[in-house]
């Protein structure tokens, strides 16, 4: 700055020292001139100091190495000589010794100060050598925004095949046909081998010889048999049974078309069944047209078991079923309207989600560049007021100040260095590793766990907070309809990273098909500690010819230390990271922070009556 002002003011000298009958120059046209040379210079590599004797020479330079560097490696010693001196230090005992003379100011001092401060506010231009500020002419400036750009992120549409997942439910009664029923004459009828049973009683049919011409003319048919047995009474004095032997004997049931013999019988309505089959009606019209597989099947009609169909006894153990059945629906589909109408959003690629790919692709994902949605905006304005001037003559002009590139350059360095000591895995000798995580959202579905930067970034501090703070406040910050959709806390987790900036898009993959259609997509992403850490894997790792990997099997791996070592960091391009670093620089509307200051100077003398 100084060298700027010396240099323009050289220039304007010897200007006004021509010789006689030289060509006059303007004062504009000397200062014109005046700054092409200083920006010549300041152009000059060769006046940058490149060796450590010229770096000496310039003022106020002291060598690289300093007392202080003692204290790196061990931070306990600056404690400790800090305790042993602080005893002797003049500074230190007059801020902690209540004895010791130290300046007072009264609260009419202060207050004059501040009243100066006031007087500079109500009348600027009176303190500034004739720099205009009136209306239309300020050099107060609305500092931009401090979080930089918002940045990008992908999004995705599909079209193709579309597969439809659905359960039907339906029920199948069971249709059963009889033929007309009719008249049957059912008896019962005993077998025995010498007598029937208790002597003289002969009250029971006995089957033969009574049934063999019957059923010999088909007129009675045996419909069961059972074995029997009788107690056989011996026939002793006084006609009493004594001592009961068992014999073995059968019970035959005939039925019969007609009365065969003059003994009881009982009459039953007899059909036959002829045909018996489920209803598949239903169930059919509720499968028409997908691909599906009986899932379950149960019984709902089971009682009674035995019901009268056409005037016939009709017994079955269930009556009607119900089923459910998984099914798959094929059709066309394409839900990129959306996405082609936004004039924000640049087309990049078409993608097919086949795995593998058979012929033509079945399914394909077009993916454009949208523009991450703005933050909201700082409720309370920030200035930078007037420009630092040179004058020459009582002609005075504005200096633009420029930013110096080497010093946020040098900014990123130390804090990649810090980030790689804090990063660094003693396991496998390697740092800024990252995470794989993933998310899910079906192809064509409304579900989308996959949302991304699609609600906006959110600040560093505030997602690390809600990471940190539990589930609940997992839930309350991560893109609303995540929660709505029931998505896992791991991919609620991932949408606060991916808007933090923390993680770098793998690309997507099919997860879940049908028949080779894909119906589930996953998109896979490397997550790191920082923000800083992912920029320096996104653009190191092209330096290095370290691929990621296809999305499906990409890895997350940091850097070996000699990897670390051979990235050109010079090269990067660090302007995501650079507003994080430097976002805390903004300055404060001058006005107010004084008219604070004023208040609480006497707010504490109001209180304290000094």
């Amino acid at each position: 700055m100084i060298a700027r002002r010396f240099l323009s003011a050289l220039c304007s000298i010897l200007l006004v020292a021509e010789p006689a009958g030289a060509q006059t120059m303007t004062i504009d046209q000397a200062r014109e001139e005046g700054k092409a040379m200083a920006r010549e210079k300041r152009n000059d590599s060769s006046l940058v100091p490149s060796s450590d004797a010229q770096a000496a020479s310039v003022p106020g330079y002291t060598g690289t190495t300093q007392p202080q560097s003692t204290y790196f490696d061990d931070p306990d010693k600056l404690v400790a000589d800090g305790q042993a001196l602080k005893s002797s230090d003049p500074v230190y005992r007059v801020t902690t010794d209540a004895d010791h003379t130290r300046p007072t100011f009264s609260n009419a001092e202060i207050l004059a100060t501040t009243d100066r401060a006031t007087a500079v506010e109500d009348d600027p231009s009176a303190y500034l050598e004739g720099q205009d500020i009136s209306s239309g002419s300020s050099t107060c400036t609305p500092l931009p925004p401090g979080s930089g750009t918002a940045g990008s992120y992908e999004a995705v549409c599909n079209f193709g095949t579309k597969v439809d997942e659905m359960a039907p439910v339906c029920r199948t009664p069971l249709v059963v046909d009889v033929t007309p029923g009719t008249d049957k004459y059912i008896y019962t009828c005993q077998n025995w081998s010498t007598q029937p049973p208790r002597a003289g009683n002969n009250s029971a049919v006995r089957c033969q010889p009574a049934f063999n011409a019957p059923v010999a003319n088909g007129v009675c048919r045996e419909r069961s048999r059972r074995t029997v047995f009788y107690d056989i009474c011996h026939q002793g004095t006084m006609n009493k049974c004594f001592e009961p032997d068992v014999e073995e004997g059968e019970e035959i049931t005939y039925e019969c078309d007609s009365p065969a013999v003059a003994r009881p019988y009982t009459v039953e309505t007899v059909g036959q069944v002829i045909n018996e089959r489920r209803d598949e009606t239903t169930c059919n019209a509720a499968t028409a047209g997908q691909t599906c597989e009986l899932a379950s099947e149960t019984c709902v009609d089971s009682e009674p078991t035995t019901r009268v169909i056409n005037g016939v006894s009709v017994t079955r153990a269930c009556w009607n079923w119900e089923r459910t059945y998984s099914c798959h629906r094929f059709s066309q589909a394409d839900d990129c309207a959306e996405l082609e109408g936004n004039r924000q959003c640049t087309f990049l690629r078409d993608e097919c989600l086949d795995d593998p790919q058979e012929g033509p692709c079945k399914v394909s994902q077009k993916v454009y560049k949208c523009p991450t949605p703005d933050t909201a905006a700082a409720t309370n304005n920030q200035y930078i007021c007037g420009d630092d001037v040179y004058c020459i003559n009582g002609d005075c002009e504005p200096i633009v100040r420029e930013a110096s590139t080497e010093f946020r350059d040098a900014l990123v360095g130390l804090h990649a260095l810090d980030q790689a000591g804090k990063e660094f895995n003693e396991a496998d000798l390697r740092v800024f590793t990252g995470t794989r995580e993933t998310c899910h959202k079906p192809v064509f579905g409304l579900i989308n766990c996959c949302a991304g930067k699609v609600s906006g970034a959110v600040p560093v501090a505030a997602g690390a907070a809600a990471l940190a703070g539990g589930p609940a406040a997992i839930a309350a910050f991560a893109t609303p309809f995540l929660v709505l959709f029931a998505c896992s806390q791991d991919e609620m987790k991932l949408d606060i990273k991916d808007r933090m900036g923390l993680c770098h898009s793998l690309g997507t993959y099919c997860s879940s098909s049908f028949l080779g259609i894909c119906s589930t997509r996953r998109t896979a992403y490397c997550c790191f500690e920082s923000k800083l850490s992912r920029v320096l894997q996104e653009q190191g790792r092209p330096q290095l010819g370290k691929p990621w990997g296809s999305a499906k099997k990409g890895t997350c791996e940091g850097f070996t230390i000699d990897e670390f070592a051979r990235l050109d960091l010079s090269v990067m391009d660090f302007t995501e990271v650079y507003s994080d670093f430097l976002d805390a620089a903004k300055l404060p509307d001058e006005v107010q922070t004084m008219s604070d200051i004023q208040t609480k100077i006497q707010s504490y003398y109001d209180l304290h009556g000094k």
